[in-house]
């Protein structure tokens, strides 16, 4: 096979890359346990929230210290997320999953028999490191077993999986904690994510130095596949991709200050008490379970015709959301009207929450796909979820609540549709150009 024929985007070689790695049951045997696994690790993350209480009458804690326990385990994320998604694109996904569902569910459980602050803090910091380098391996393994028609529903899928961990986090750890105290409340919710790890370390996945011989050996020797096996710096050169992890900052910026305030915004704005201005925030957080797997269904049937349809759909989207935001925190009356509003425009977000990370699997090489997701999260936190409640508590200083959240909303949404129609100028280029490592990878399986 020469260079040009792999260039090419034929029928016959789009008809490959739309087909199923591992065929369709082994591919959703190994995706469940996926996604199981993304259950309980956010469920691992999410269970100190609910504990705190009985840990602050424990320890006699005080609130910065609260803090520190959450702020250890996204300092472990951050600190070995790119280590750990080196060893995923050099090793192997699914067994770096598992062994990360291991620790980080091992730590928990350790947690739970800590005899004093120090400890458990130490605890949590190893729970953020075993989960640095899950979703990157997860993200890889499914942008590349799942056919191209069917990915934006995976994604979708997979990340729906998330909001259900943190409710059964909250929910069950106050309800085990209530019952039989906070220690148990670690180590039960473990147990079902330490036996998800252990399956899927036997998963089905792919070698990649198989595939990097095979692309070798079908093409010309010296010719250097237009960058494609490259440094993982020159990943960030590629225009749509680095848009696409600008997105992924600025779809966290709108939307995290929304959930993080609005309790306080609706007892501060309506005298509405806590119990039920918590309920309502966290009504809004299962939002997600129904509308980004139906989102990413919508856009597999749009890219099928068009192949740059989800960053219209995104764009379309944004905007929408943004006039909606804008609706809430400045013209709706009553707050049963600014919650409808909301139930409306956080489900329309949803709908294209997968679109920024499916850009960072399919537009880059196989190898670097953990790399290249790793940098999409990263993005997410640093640009939109880490600064977002901050900037939007300045602004609140400064002129109020109302005018701080729909100043955030209004400009991060106004960004965030800029730079998909402007991500519209490179996409398909750029798809283009390493589009036919897919029909490799396949055919390597295959024969």
């Amino acid at each position: 096979m020469s260079v040009p024929d792999l260039v090419a985007f034929t029928p016959a070689r789009t008809r490959e890359a739309d087909s199923w790695l591992f065929g369709r049951r082994r591919t959703w045997q190994v995706f469940s346990l996926f996604s199981l696994l993304m259950v309980f690790d956010f469920a691992d993350r999410m269970i100190i929230a609910a504990l705190l209480p009985a840990i602050r009458l424990e320890w006699h804690i005080n609130d910065a210290q609260a803090g520190l326990l959450n702020s250890a385990l996204t300092l472990g994320m951050i600190v070995f997320a790119f280590p750990v998604a080196l060893a995923v694109d050099r090793w192997s996904r699914v067994k770096t999953a598992g062994l990360m569902g291991v620790a980080w569910s091992v730590a928990a459980m350790v947690g739970g028999v800590a005899a004093s602050f120090g400890q458990l803090l130490a605890a949590r910091a190893v729970v953020g490191v075993g989960e640095a380098g899950y979703a990157p391996a997860a993200y890889s393994w499914i942008a590349a077993a799942f056919p191209r028609r069917h990915l934006q529903f995976a994604l979708g899928f997979f990340s729906a999986s998330a909001p259900v961990g943190m409710a059964l986090g909250i929910a069950g750890g106050g309800y085990i904690a209530s019952h039989y105290g906070w220690r148990h409340a670690f180590g039960i919710v473990a147990l079902p994510g330490l036996l998800a790890a252990a399956l899927l370390y036997r998963g089905r996945d792919y070698s990649n130095r198989d595939f990097v011989k095979r692309v070798e050996a079908e093409t010309t020797m010296g010719h250097q596949l237009d960058g494609a096996i490259e440094s993982r710096l020159r990943i960030l050169r590629i225009p749509s991709l680095s848009l696409s992890f600008f997105m992924s900052g600025m779809i966290m910026m709108q939307s995290v200050p929304v959930f993080y305030f609005l309790p306080t915004y609706l007892i501060r704005i309506y005298g509405i008490p806590l119990q039920k201005a918590s309920f309502l925030a966290s009504a809004l957080m299962l939002l997600p379970i129904v509308g980004t797997p139906m989102g990413g269904w919508i856009m597999d049937r749009l890219t099928q015709r068009y192949r740059s349809a989800k960053l219209v759909y995104l764009a379309i989207s944004a905007g929408l959301c943004t006039i909606l935001y804008l609706m809430v925190f400045h013209f709706a009356a009553s707050w049963q009207v600014q919650y409808g509003l909301l139930v409306i425009a956080n489900f329309v977000g949803a709908t294209a929450l997968s679109t920024p990370m499916s850009m960072t699997q399919e537009l880059v090489h196989p190898r670097g796909r953990a790399f290249s997701s790793t940098c999409g999260v990263i993005a997410s936190a640093a640009l939109g979820s880490m600064p977002g409640p901050y900037l939007t508590g300045l602004l609140s200083d400064r002129f109020g609540l109302r005018s701080a959240l729909a100043s955030v909303t209004l400009v991060s949404g106004a960004l965030i549709t800029v730079a998909a129609l402007l991500a519209l100028r490179f996409y398909l280029r750029d798809l283009d150009r390493v589009s036919r490592f897919d029909v490799v990878l396949r055919s390597t399986l295959r024969s």
